[in-house]
């Protein structure tokens, strides 16, 4: 019977010390989740942020796009307004993507803003161009 306590004892002292063992490795996970968690959410928040600043900076651009689009036409005459409408259309087009635009990452974002930074110099170069026509016609017909 005193053998029987012996080993009894000594697995019982065990079996506790591995169960503390095993609360603490719990808790430590349980911590470790929730501060993932939390930096999780924190990088999500600054990448929200920072597409905001994007959408409204690029929504500036676009305001400033639609602005020259629109004196074409008291500049120039009937082809040169069909160059404004596709102007237009583009930039509403691009308007729309940037408000369905949305990411979930740092390298989603970039390339949003890449595509939408390529876009905006197309659009940028389409005027520029649509002007030149412009001051070309008007410069003939003052000849």
């Amino acid at each position: 019977m005193t053998m029987k306590r012996r080993i009894t004892l000594p697995w019982l002292l065990g079996s506790c010390l591995l169960s503390l063992a095993c609360e603490r490795t719990a808790e430590g996970i349980k911590q470790d989740t929730l501060a993932a968690t939390a930096a999780a959410n924190e990088g999500a928040e600054q990448i929200g942020a920072q597409l905001n600043e994007f959408k409204a900076q690029t929504n500036a651009k676009l305001a400033e796009l639609s602005a020259e689009a629109s004196k074409l036409s008291s500049k120039t005459d009937q082809k040169v307004d069909s160059s404004k409408q596709q102007l237009e259309a583009e930039i509403q087009a691009t308007k729309q993507k940037l408000e369905a635009l949305s990411a979930k990452s740092g390298a989603e974002l970039e390339k949003a803003k890449n595509d939408l930074g390529a876009k905006l110099s197309e659009l940028g170069a389409k005027l520029d161009s649509s002007l030149d026509e412009a001051g070309d016609e008007i410069e003939k017909k003052t000849e």
